[in-house]
């Protein structure tokens, strides 16, 4: 206890006890006692401590993913236990919300069109604009709400029947099976009987294609 605030302390409580001996106090439960000692070294230290605490989280305090109104609670909480006023110590606690608080938000303020002149002001717009653009997200993620996506729509189109018991795939054509079995039984793509080929079909153009057009000529061959 040669230095600082230990130093102080010492000092202060060795001129303690002698002025209460000189006033002939019992000093056995105080300045005789050790768990007095304790009581009052903790006493002492603890604000101390904790203030010290205060000013190295404030230094590193970030923003990350909680609100801007989240933030500020717990900024000024540390404000308070260091002793940081918005008059004296404006400039510092500025530059810690610029340099401490999430960069888009805070471009967002600089480049807004009117930079705040103090602490307050600042405070006022970095929690409005943090508000105004998590509301804004939240009505993006809301109207894609419902929407399906690509790959269900896609499955729910991949396998169709009509009422021939045939079926479909999801653009609409037969599946392979049925081709090669129209082409095994010798049947004609187009009405379905057997006994001629498509290109041959009578009826081509009262019958709707059982196959897609463009598949169907490159089978015309088989």
């Amino acid at each position: 206890m040669k230095e600082g605030e230990a130093a102080a302390f010492r000092t202060d409580w060795l001129e303690n006890r002698v002025d209460a001996q000189q006033l002939g106090l019992d000093i056995t439960n105080t300045y005789g006692s050790w768990p007095y000692f304790a009581d009052k070294m903790e006493e002492r230290f603890k604000d101390s401590f904790e203030k010290e605490t205060a000013k190295n989280e404030i230094l590193t305090l970030r923003q990350g993913n909680e609100t801007a109104q989240a933030f500020f609670e717990r900024f000024e909480e540390k404000k308070r236990w260091v002793g940081y006023t918005n008059r004296i110590n404006e400039e510092f606690l500025i530059s810690l919300l610029r340099r401490n608080m999430n960069k888009p938000l805070v471009d967002r303020v600089i480049y807004g069109g009117h930079i705040p002149r103090d602490y307050q002001e600042w405070k006022r717009e970095l929690i409005r604009i943090d508000y105004i653009w998590r509301e804004r997200e939240k009505e993006k993620k809301g109207s894609d709400t419902g929407k399906k996506p690509y790959s269900e729509q896609k499955k729910e189109g991949e396998k169709k029947k009509d009422r021939t018991g045939y079926t479909y795939t999801g653009s609409g054509e037969r599946m392979e099976v049925d081709k090669a079995k129209f082409r095994t039984e010798g049947r004609c793509y187009r009405c379905g009987e057997k006994g001629h080929r498509s290109f041959e079909c009578k009826d081509a153009q009262k019958r709707k294609p059982q196959f897609n057009v463009r598949e169907e000529k490159l089978l015309e061959g088989f």
